[in-house]
């Protein structure tokens, strides 16, 4: 479905007006470029405090190594062997789980990741994640809301009031290329005769859909730590008013009663020597700031502590992750964080799926990507004498492959199995010609 570039060019322009704004302030919190350090001073002759702190990085970091932090694994059932065959070597690889993992993070920071598909100049199938501040979808008015469309786009400045916009435009069968020159800071095409001729042809692009694909990190494509920048931005003010207590607390004044003759030598000389005469009536004291230090180090913890549990996020250097922890606690404990990989999870695998399915149609498997299982393992430290004792117990209850499948070691339960009977093969044929051999040596004898 082409579109035309003229309704390309206004998609993108309001794209650039109305939700790069909100990608570009998630990316500035996560990049510790927050507002704080811009507040203006409360005096022109003194630079006040000014500390970001790094919750946004925390949150996202920990949410998706803990998400996706080790590899997808992916299966078939027997009658599908052959058709996974030809898919698997795209699956499960070093190239693979970086992509993956680069999805899930900007899936935790902008609450949406896209990915591209694309052959390169080998013939080989490749796959990249792609900067959500650089690209977005077009979609149709169906209940699927599938995409027909998506534009990825950059922009170079010429001078300093022209800028150069390429835009590549893919449908569900070609990408196609576009240059225009904008004059303002929306980079708007006031005029798109420039715009309307490609600057190259129309190049298939080797699928027989768009081959970018959007991953929701939940239903409303909120960033991890999107709800509670004012919780941050409430820390960072506390914290930099603490210091700038601390900094006024050591700005103290003397304050000297009934002593009105003492002059500029008098307090140069008592500096010196350490030694204040004070007359009758006379009094010195020191004019110091009272600072509740209590007070402000329960608003700094009670606003760490809802940073905390309304990310789902919990926090490492809490007193309840110290000494040792039982599988179950710990687990427990990370319940929150858990809920919050299982809807990732959820959404992720439906994106996935449209991965597949273009790797299905690419090299002619017949297979369907529900029939291919993904297997998400949450990247937490296990208690591995815990799940042996488990497996032992499930031993005929449960297949081998399944027990085998619950080690957190083991990313491939078929191949460990393969690996097993191969062991116990050579050792039968081990076991079969030390007998031969004690039994040739005996007949000699």
């Amino acid at each position: 479905m082409d579109l035309g570039i003229e309704k390309y060019i206004k998609r993108f322009n309001d794209y650039r007006v109305n939700e790069l704004p909100r990608l570009q302030k998630l990316f500035d919190y996560y990049d510790n470029n927050q507002p704080i350090l811009k507040k203006p001073n409360r005096t022109s002759d003194k630079n006040d405090t000014k500390i970001a702190s790094g919750y946004p990085e925390y949150i996202s970091t920990i949410t998706t190594a803990y998400f996706i932090g080790k590899n997808i694994a992916y299966s078939a059932d027997e009658d599908k062997e052959a058709a996974y065959k030809k898919i698997a070597d795209y699956l499960a690889t070093e190239e693979e789980q970086k992509t993956n993992y680069e999805i899930a993070l900007n899936c935790s920071i902008f609450g949406k990741g896209y990915e591209l598909l694309y052959i390169d100049e080998t013939l080989k199938l490749k796959h990249k994640s792609l900067d959500p501040r650089d690209v977005f979808v077009i979609r149709d008015n169906t209940i699927d809301k599938n995409i027909i469309g998506a534009i990825r786009f950059g922009i170079n400045k010429i001078t300093s009031t022209e800028y150069e916009v390429t835009l590549a435009v893919y449908d569900n069968l070609n990408v196609t290329t576009y240059q225009y020159i904008a004059t303002d800071p929306n980079f708007t095409a006031k005029d798109l005769d420039n715009a309307k001729t490609p600057i190259s042809r129309p190049k298939p692009h080797g699928f027989n859909k768009v081959p970018i694909i959007e991953y929701s990190n939940n239903k409303n494509q909120k960033g991890d730590f999107e709800n509670v920048i004012t919780l941050i931005d409430a820390y960072n003010i506390a914290v930099s008013t603490s210091v700038d207590d601390l900094t006024d607390f050591s700005d103290a004044y003397l304050v000297l009663t009934n002593m009105g003759g003492t002059d500029e030598n008098d307090i140069k000389q008592m500096k010196e020597d350490k030694v204040m005469l004070i007359n009758d009536n006379g009094d010195a004291k020191w004019l110091i700031k009272q600072v509740n230090d209590t007070y402000s180090q329960n608003v700094k913890d009670r606003i760490n502590n809802d940073i905390h549990k309304f990310s789902f996020t919990p926090d490492m250097t809490d007193e309840k992750f110290s000494g040792n922890t039982s599988g179950v606690a710990l687990e427990f404990k990370l319940l929150p964080l858990e809920q919050l990989g299982s809807q990732k999870e959820m959404y992720f695998k439906e994106s996935l799926n449209k991965r597949l399915q273009l790797i299905i149609d690419h090299v002619g498997a017949d297979i369907k990507p529900i029939e291919i299982q993904k297997i998400f393992t949450r990247n937490l430290p296990k208690n591995i004498k815990e799940i042996s004792e488990v497996m032992r117990n499930l031993s005929g209850i449960m297949s081998t492959e399944s027990i085998i499948s619950l080690f957190p070691n083991v990313e491939d339960a078929k191949k460990e199995i393969e690996k097993k009977k191969a062991e116990e093969e050579v050792e039968e044929y081990d076991e079969f010609f030390d007998k031969k051999q004690t039994e040739e040596e005996l007949n000699e004898e």
